[in-house]
Formats: C-alpha cells, structure tokens, sequence
C-alpha cells in the first residue's frame, strides 16, 4: 500500500513512541486494529492523535484516524519484531527507554505541579496586577479634510458653518486617500501621534467642535474636527490571559526545579558552562 512522505514521517514519529498496546483480551468495542495477540485500542489511538494530530493539519477526520492507526499498526509490527530478536533486552535500548519513561514522568509531574500553582484565579489576579501598573494613555478620535490651500479651506469651514456634512465634502474634497472614503474619519489616536499641527488644535476643542481657522501641515491645509476624546482603556483579560498563563507556568515550572534541587544532593560532574548567546547584531 503505497503512503505518502508525510505518512512515512509520522509512522517513523509514532514508532519512535512506543506506545504499549493492550492484550487480546481488551474490550473489543474499544479495539481500532490487531497485529497477531495484540489489540490496538481507542485509547491507544487517542495518545497518537493528541501527540501527533497537528502534523496531519486540517486532514479530515476519518483520513486522520486511518494513518494513524496504520501508524500504530506499523508500530506494533516492528515492536514485535525487536522483541523477536531481542532487541529489547540490549543495554541500548534499555537506556532509551529509561531516558523516555523519564521525560515522561517529567512531563507528568510538572503538568500536576504548575497545574496547582497557576489556574484561572492566578491568571486573573496577574491581569488585574499589570492593568492596574499600566499608565493612563490619552486618546482623541478627529476627522479631517484636506485641501491643498488656505482659501479652499476656509471655503469649505463656512459650507460647514452652514450646515454642510463633514463626512460628504471629505469624501467629495480631501486629498487624503487613506481618510476620504472613512468621511475623513483618523480614527483614534495616542497624543503624540499624529501631526504635531493638528494636535495643537485639537486641545482647544470641544467633542464635535471644528476649529475655527485651517490648519497648515507640510501636506497642505487641514480643516480639523474633534469627534470625542478617552483614556485608552486596558487590553482585554481575553487578550492578555494566554501570555499571562504562558509566564506564570514558566515562572513555576522555573520555581518547582529550583525547589527540587534544594531537596536532593546533586553533583554535576562536568564544568558549569553557559551556552553562547544568539548573535542579534548588537554588541554587549
């Protein structure tokens, strides 16, 4: 049966595994494939996929679970075939697969450990702690129209006066191409970040307010109108809550090793060297 590369890799991959099948005497409803003796089970195939699922991508379903059982299956087949000859009982392998029982029991204790320290109440409390920290930042929110002189400005400030519509004549009359399709719209902005020039009068307007006099910028003449003014407020807890998490279980999986290593007498027996550090084009 021919297979593709990707499903030659993750054959390779779940081999590398060595997942334990259960015995004939499973539970036949849970049993997904045998090789000879051996029943592969449901919750065999649930390691593969939760190990090896995001390799095969947006496959569909049913296609996952076949390369994954014939993963398995392959598995299974060299497995007993290593036993047949004796490959299992080599000091090699044995070193493996205390080494792989190792990262695994690693893997479990620290998941329990952080799981103890960091949960939903520690994520939410180092959100409200970093909010809290975050300076007030000022924003206002100001629509304008370009025109390319003084005379066309003004112009266009006493249609407003009159009652004209801000939004229509910039669509109908501004040079900017980024704001006139938005009725001039900038959206909002922290002070300090747009011209200099329209920000100076901004300050001494009131939310709807259009200042009373053009104002010239090195891109012409800017007829400015204050639309409303806030504090920007904090990221969202949803936003923020995935980095918060990631920290704090690095923090605690940092805090549970050291804690570890005050328990036991432990000597390193090879000199104590620091790796390099990356070259990020800097000199330190």
């Amino acid at each position: 049966m021919y297979r593709s590369p990707n499903t030659r890799l993750l054959t390779a991959s779940v081999l590398s595994l060595l997942i334990l099948a259960v015995p004939l005497q499973a539970q036949e409803s849970k049993a997904v494939a045998r090789v000879g003796e051996t029943v592969i089970t449901e919750a065999d195939l649930a390691v593969a996929t939760e190990m090896y699922g995001e390799q095969l991508g947006s496959m569909p379903e049913d296609a996952r679970r076949s390369v994954l059982v014939d993963a398995l299956i392959d598995m299974q087949l060299a497995k007993d075939a290593a036993r047949a000859a004796d490959l299992d009982d080599q000091e090699g392998h044995k070193r493996r697969m205390a080494f792989y029982e190792g990262q695994t029991l690693r893997t479990a204790y620290m998941e329990a450990e952080i799981a103890k320290r960091v949960d939903d109440d520690a994520v939410r409390k180092a959100y409200e702690e970093q909010a809290a920290q975050m300076p007030p930042v000022d924003e206002f929110r100001a629509s304008h129209i370009l025109l390319s002189s003084e005379a066309d400005a003004m112009a266009v400030i006493e249609e407003l006066k009159s009652g004209g519509d801000f939004s229509a004549l910039a669509r109908d009359r501004s040079l900017d191409e980024a704001s006139k399709g938005k009725g001039g719209d900038l959206g909002f902005n922290a002070k300090g970040t747009i011209l200099p020039e329209i920000e100076a009068s901004l300050v001494a307007l009131s939310p709807g307010e259009i200042a009373p006099a053009p104002v010239q910028s090195p891109f012409g003449y800017h007829v400015v109108r204050l639309e409303e003014g806030r504090t920007r407020p904090a990221p969202a807890f949803e936003a923020m809550a995935p980095q918060i998490r990631q920290a704090l279980e690095a923090r605690a999986a940092q805090a549970i090793m050291a804690e570890l290593r005050t328990e036991t007498n432990v000597e390193k027996l090879v000199p104590d060297v620091r790796p390099p550090q990356p070259d990020d084009g800097h000199d330190h």
